[in-house]
């Protein structure tokens, strides 16, 4: 069974995730630089074993960043990271913000795809340490419209 646990700062779960993923694995020196503290960060455990993480951080009232996404090789290719990434966007609404954005690895663009995500207006492929990214966001709550809505004469 899985079960997710929000905390507000950087859990020892969460930084072992991310020092197995990004720094043994895909060998990034930068990933931990003190902005955890205002986050909410997600870990999902299997059987009580922490498997996956990820943290959402305000930009605006009704915009979120989601980021250090990571799950453990082991648990990939089992829809774990599909969890995590929903379990994350009802944390964003519950806080009252309507889009999610996001930096992707541009060789996991696909997956964010699946995940309703597009690409953002400037479409342009950045570098983080050596790592080529791409912006991403996803609405998650419309805009209230009344139909009865009245437009200027």
């Amino acid at each position: 069974m899985i079960e997710p646990k929000f905390y507000l700062g950087l859990p020892p779960e969460a930084r072992m995730i991310r020092q197995k993923v990004f720094i043994d694995e895909q060998h990034f020196k930068e990933e931990f630089t003190g902005d955890d503290e205002g986050c909410w960060c997600l870990v999902l455990f299997h059987d009580e074993k922490p498997i996956a993480t990820g943290r959402i951080q305000e930009v605006d009232p009704e915009t979120y960043r989601v980021g250090r996404v990571a799950v453990l090789k082991e648990y990939r290719g089992k829809k774990i990271g599909s969890y995590l990434l929903k379990f994350l966007e009802v944390k964003i609404k519950s806080l009252g913000g309507r889009k999610a954005i996001l930096a992707a690895q541009y060789d996991k663009r696909d997956f964010y795809l699946k995940q309703g995500y597009k690409f953002a207006d400037d479409g342009e492929v950045f570098y983080e340490e050596y790592c080529p990214h791409i912006n991403m966001e996803k609405i998650l709550v419309r805009p209230n419209k009344s139909r009865y809505q009245r437009f200027p004469k």
